[in-house]
């Protein structure tokens, strides 16, 4: 297993907002993006806290004998614990007030991958092609839901930043979550700072053409040679060896009980 992740401030703002987190074990491993907003810097704080107390909780409550349905429930209590967390500190002082941040993390378990997500950064699978297995919380993305507008359109649409669920903003928040079989393929999880700038085409060639480390670095650059408007996050999960190493332990057992 590989994660590699990288973020930085862009082009444009004084104070990178974004945050992220990695951690490995030996039963699981999980990556998760925040984006913070707010005025000063209180983005910066609501994104720092979701990582940190998501952290918290998946560590005290994540243990081996849950199967992946309770596994994902974990991830959604995780989210719940730091979504309170959060706004219980932003009703502390007027300079946190009313902050709040996206959150989105991805966790590979026991053959599984696992999601949960609050707004619009997001998640993708890479392999042959690309696929985003978040759904953004956002206006745009409402009105593409409607009929509205194409994806196309929303790409460039004045209120394409426009969020409609966030991560500390109200004492209960409603959390996507899902599993799918882990096949090998590659998981990126960014914020908007990086898909803003760049087509999924285009995440879609650097993540595969290249090692994990050296795509996080073009990504970046990318975005930020295409503006940088943004703060900018990438990580990108590689969990193809292990996948590979299941898959022939499984071929060996085979051929061994035929034996």
């Amino acid at each position: 297993m590989r994660i590699e992740a990288g973020t930085d401030v862009g082009l444009v703002r004084k104070i990178n907002e974004d945050s992220y987190d990695v951690y490995e074990c030996g039963d699981y491993a999980y990556a998760v993006v925040a984006d913070g907003m707010g005025g000063h810097l209180a983005g910066e704080v609501a994104s720092a806290m979701a990582v940190e107390k998501i952290r918290e909780y998946i560590i005290k409550n994540m243990t081996p004998e849950l199967d992946r349905f309770q596994a994902k429930e974990v991830l959604r209590s995780a989210f719940r614990y730091a979504n309170s967390e959060i706004f219980e500190f932003s009703k502390s002082s007027e300079s946190v007030m009313g902050m709040g941040t996206t959150t989105t993390l991805v966790m590979l378990r026991g053959g599984w991958l696992i999601y949960a997500h609050v707004g619009d950064s997001r998640a993708y699978t890479v392999g042959k092609d690309i696929k985003q297995i978040t759904r953004d919380h956002s206006y745009v993305q409402e009105l593409v839901k409607l009929g509205m507008i194409t994806p196309e359109e929303a790409r460039v649409h004045p209120n394409r930043n426009q969020i409609t669920r966030a991560m500390g903003v109200e004492p209960v928040v409603r959390v996507d979550s899902g599993l799918q079989r882990y096949t090998g393929r590659l998981v990126l999880i960014c914020s908007d700072g990086l898909f803003g700038e760049l087509e999924d085409r285009e995440i879609k060639d650097i993540v595969t053409d290249q090692e994990p480390a050296d795509a996080v670095r073009e990504l970046i650059e990318l975005a930020k040679e295409r503006g940088g408007r943004d703060n900018i996050t990438a990580v990108i999960i590689d969990g193809r060896v292990n996948a590979k190493e299941k898959k022939d332990a499984k071929r060996k057992g085979s051929k061994g009980d035929n034996e």
